[in-house]
């Protein structure tokens, strides 16, 4: 009996001496050091479109402007005394170019009354005259083989109407007609080109 209360009395003790006291301690933990690459970022611009602000990039006009003043007659470079129709044009050259011809027609059921101008003067024109003007002042016909142009070329033409002066052709502007036109010059590299355009005719 002493035995088991010795035995009771001491097993606090032994349970206390069998206790690890074993310890675990953590590393220290370093801090985060901050990144040492930088973040660059590259000082060009990616480039930049533009648009071309050359001018004669633009397309060809051709319009109609007014039956008004009197400029020629249906056979000569000469008034007579009647308003004759005017279209204005605008030629976007790219390049230096000669213009050797201008052929305006008016085609109905088939059939055309046309008008022309040719800068060399010994070729004859199929038709009516064409009066030409560029900052008003009429072109006289040259030695050369065209009108020497470049950039945006502005140009006035005057046609008449026609009464039958050749024979056959007889002619009055009206509303709703359709004037086409066709514009033959000569590139400095010597290549031949033309532009051709219609617009109508509002009175």
């Amino acid at each position: 009996m002493k035995r088991i209360l010795w035995t009771l009395l001491l097993l606090p003790f032994l349970i206390t001496a069998g206790c690890s006291t074993k310890s675990t301690t953590n590393p220290p933990t370093n801090p985060p050091q901050p990144s040492t690459q930088t973040s660059t970022q590259s000082s060009q611009l990616p480039p930049t479109k533009t648009q071309s602000t050359d001018v004669t990039t633009s397309t060809m006009s051709f319009r109609w402007i007014a039956l008004k003043d009197d400029i020629l007659n249906p056979k000569a470079l000469t008034k007579d005394g009647k308003p004759d129709g005017h279209f204005h044009v605008l030629l976007p050259f790219t390049e230096t170019t000669k213009i050797k011809y201008m052929i305006m027609r008016y085609t109905e059921f088939g059939a055309h009354v046309q008008w022309a101008w040719d800068y060399n003067p010994t070729v004859a024109i199929v038709g009516s005259p064409m009066a030409v003007f560029v900052n008003g002042e009429m072109v006289t016909q040259g030695t050369d083989i065209g009108l020497p142009s470049s950039g945006n070329t502005d140009l006035d033409l005057y046609v008449s109407e026609l009464n039958n002066e050749n024979g056959w052709d007889t002619f009055k502007f009206e509303n709703g007609q359709t004037i086409s036109i066709q514009i033959k010059y000569i590139t400095k590299s010597g290549a031949e080109k033309e532009f051709d355009a219609t617009t109508g005719v509002n009175m």
